[in-house]
């Protein structure tokens, strides 16, 4: 038999014995594929656990060189299995985003949560908060942030300049580059159970007067109250800090005041001196331009806070927690008091 065989141009020769088959079979292309499928996946799953196990190493190290520094004894609740769920909902969290932000703000609630013990309230609202947190961008925890900062936050301040230090050092950082927030990321920070949007209004220049109303005073005039010339030297009257020709409260908030009024006597002129400290303040404008003037970041937040529902957003337990958080982490820990004092 002659097999020998030519061909023309582009052309390819095949000698068989029986059935001809060219490039592969179903059988063969179906498991080829499965093979791909397999070793691919199985490759791409080693990466992706070797990546997880890193970062969840990561966020430990963080997390116990962090509660080491400043509470190291408790390590013990380590040991509570509701702890060890708590960890492991950071280590889960970072191992799967490797979101730096993330990870850093989950690692402060955590060191706060290893702290409680016993089931307290603050133990559960930490809780929740480590599962809130995930649910939000970072532009929604910089909003919770600069609400806690406006509303919650109280930083003494006894004189005029005081007061411009506290805005620079407390509330320009946290309000850099913050991002106008829409009414849907309002109502999403709601609906993730970090406050709640109420009726009521707190304007801009209401954040200051409620804390510094005597920062903030133009003073009475001495003849009118003449009993108030009788309390300077108990240091509840003193020189008016806007014009000098006029008297003031010596207090800076109704809480100080009400605090010197506990040790030192002024017999029937209690209610009067409350109503005094508060009763001539400064043009609501001009203590808007007035604190707006210490820097363009806290002149745009005055417009942000205006316009947006900011201005009517009441924090729950949980987004206090979260906003402790980070502003511990913006401005440090020292600058920060424990979040007990709001959790209480």
């Amino acid at each position: 038999m002659n097999q020998r065989q030519t061909s023309g141009g582009n052309s390819t020769n095949y000698q068989v014995a029986g059935n001809l088959h060219t490039g592969i079979s179903y059988r063969d292309a179906k498991e080829i594929a499965a093979d791909v499928f397999r070793q691919n996946y199985m490759h791409l799953a080693s990466e992706a656990a070797s990546l997880a196990e890193e970062r969840a190493r990561e966020v430990c190290d963080k997390f116990l060189n962090k509660l080491t520094e400043e509470s190291p004894e408790s390590l013990n609740n380590a040991r509570n299995p509701d702890f060890q769920r708590a960890l492991f909902r950071v280590q889960e969290e970072f191992a799967t985003t490797g979101d730096e932000d993330l990870g850093d703000l989950l690692v402060d609630m955590l060191v706060d949560r290893a702290k409680q013990s016993g089931g307290s309230f603050r133990q559960v609202v930490l809780n929740e908060a480590l599962k809130t947190a995930p649910r939000l961008t970072s532009a929604h925890v910089a909003v919770l942030a600069a609400v806690f900062m406006a509303r919650y936050v109280n930083v003494n301040a006894v004189s005029i300049p005081q007061l411009y230090d506290t805005v620079r050092e407390y509330w320009i950082p946290l309000v850099k580059g913050l991002n106008h927030p829409s009414d849907a990321n309002m109502g999403h920070m709601a609906y993730a159970g970090c406050g709640s949007i109420s009726l009521g209004v707190v304007t801009f220049t209401q954040l200051f007067l409620g804390r510094y109303a005597g920062l903030l005073t133009l003073g009475f005039e001495e003849e009118q109250y003449p009993w108030a010339t009788d309390l300077k030297d108990k240091g509840v009257v003193m020189s008016c800090l806007r014009d000098p020709s006029k008297l003031q409260v010596a207090a800076v908030s109704l809480t100080d005041l009400e605090n010197k009024l506990s040790t030192i006597g002024v017999g029937v002129h209690a209610g009067e001196l409350k109503r005094l400290l508060e009763a001539n303040p400064i043009a609501g404008e001009t203590i808007r331009d007035e604190i707006s003037s210490l820097g363009p970041e806290i002149k745009r937040f005055s417009e942000i806070w205006e316009n947006s529902s900011m201005k009517s957003f009441d924090l729950t337990s949980v987004g206090i927690a979260i906003a402790h958080a980070h502003c511990r982490r913006i401005l440090g820990s020292s600058a920060m008091p424990p979040v007990d004092i709001w959790l209480s």
